[in-house]
C-alpha cells in the first residue's frame, strides 16, 4: 500500500473514530493509528479545514451543529483496519476471557474477524496446542508462540479482510476435528441468524463450524439486532457467546433461553 493509499484510510479512520466517540485525544489517536502525534496534528488539519471534525484542545470531536460524518465508502464495504479501530476495549477484553479457555492439547479452530484476531495477545504460553487460522494479523501474533503448533488451510489472499481463502480450503478443514472454534460475526439476530460481510468469510466460517465440537462466538454487543448480507450460522448452532456487558439484558435472557452459554465481560 503506497504512502497515498495510508494516509487516505488513516484519514477514513480518525472520521470514523471520532463520530463514534464524539471526542477523542490526539494522543490516543497516535497510539490506535501507529503513527507520530505530530502526523496525527497534520491530519486534523486537514479534517478541520474540510469540515469533518473540529479541534479542542488536545481532542478531536464531531463538529458543531453537524451530524455524524463519514468519508465516503460502500456502505457493506469491509475494511479490516478500519473495524480494527472500533470497539477495542470491549473486543481486547472478549479475546482475552475466550484465549482463557484454551485447554492443553486443544485443536483451535479461529476466523478472520477483529475480535479473533486479538486473541494472539492472550494466548496461554505454559501448555501445548494446535491452532489453525488464516487471517494474517492471527498468524502473525500465533508465530511469536514455540508453544503452538500451527496449521494454515491457504487459499488466495483477500486485502480487505486480510484473509486466505479457497474452495480447497474449506475442503481441508472439513477433513479436520477441533475441540473449539472460536468465530466473530458482524450481524447477530433472532430471526435472521448469524451473517458477515463478505461472502468468501461465511463459507469458511462454515466449515469451521461443521468440524468443531464447541462453537463459541466472540461479538461486541454492537453486533446484535445487526443483519448483514451473508447468513453462515443459526443461533442455535452457537454453543457460547462472549461480548461485552453493553448487551441489553433482553437479548441475554433470549440467548440463554434457546440454550446458549452467555459470558459477559466488564
Amino acid at each position: 500500500m503506497g504512502r497515498l493509499e495510508n494516509k487516505e484510510l488513516r484519514l477514513k479512520q480518525i472520521v470514523h473514530l471520532v463520530n463514534q466517540r464524539q471526542k477523542i485525544a490526539t494522543t490516543e489517536l497516535a497510539e490506535l493509528l501507529q503513527v507520530s502525534e505530530m502526523t496525527i496534528r497534520r491530519d486534523l488539519d486537514l479534517l478541520q479545514k474540510s469540515g469533518s471534525i473540529q479541534r479542542i484542545h488536545g481532542y478531536a470531536a464531531v463538529p458543531e451543529n453537524a451530524g455524524r460524518v463519514e468519508v465516503s465508502s460502500e456502505p457493506d464495504a469491509y475494511d479490516f483496519c478500519l473495524a480494527s479501530t472500533q470497539y477495542i476495549r470491549e473486543k481486547e477484553k472478549i479475546a482475552k476471557y475466550a484465549a482463557s479457555l484454551i485447554e492443553p492439547d486443544d485443536w483451535v479452530f479461529m476466523d478472520n474477524g477483529t475480535t479473533t484476531a486479538r486473541l494472539a495477545a492472550f494466548f496461554p504460553t505454559h501448555f501445548k496446542f494446535t491452532a489453525l487460522c488464516s487471517n494474517v494479523a492471527l498468524l502473525t501474533g500465533i508465530l511469536k508462540y514455540p508453544n503452538i503448533h500451527l496449521v494454515m488451510p491457504g487459499g488466495y489472499y483477500d486485502r480487505t479482510d486480510q484473509t486466505f481463502s479457497s474452495q480447497q480450503a474449506d475442503d481441508f478443514i472439513r477433513t479436520l476435528r477441533a475441540n473449539k472454534v472460536f468465530l466473530s460475526a458482524s450481524g447477530v439476530h433472532k430471526t435472521l441468524g448469524i451473517t458477515c460481510i463478505n461472502a468468501h468469510s461465511s463459507f469458511n466460517k462454515r466449515a469451521f463450524i461443521e468440524s468443531s465440537a464447541e462453537r463459541i462466538l466472540l461479538v461486541d454487543s454492537s453486533k446484535f439486532g445487526i443483519v448483514k448480507a451473508n447468513h453462515f450460522a443459526e443461533l442455535n448452532e452457537i454453543d457460547m457467546i462472549i461480548t461485552d456487558s453493553g448487551l441489553d439484558s433482553s437479548w441475554k435472557r433470549y440467548l440463554e433461553q434457546i440454550g446458549i452459554d452467555v459470558r459477559i465481560v466488564s
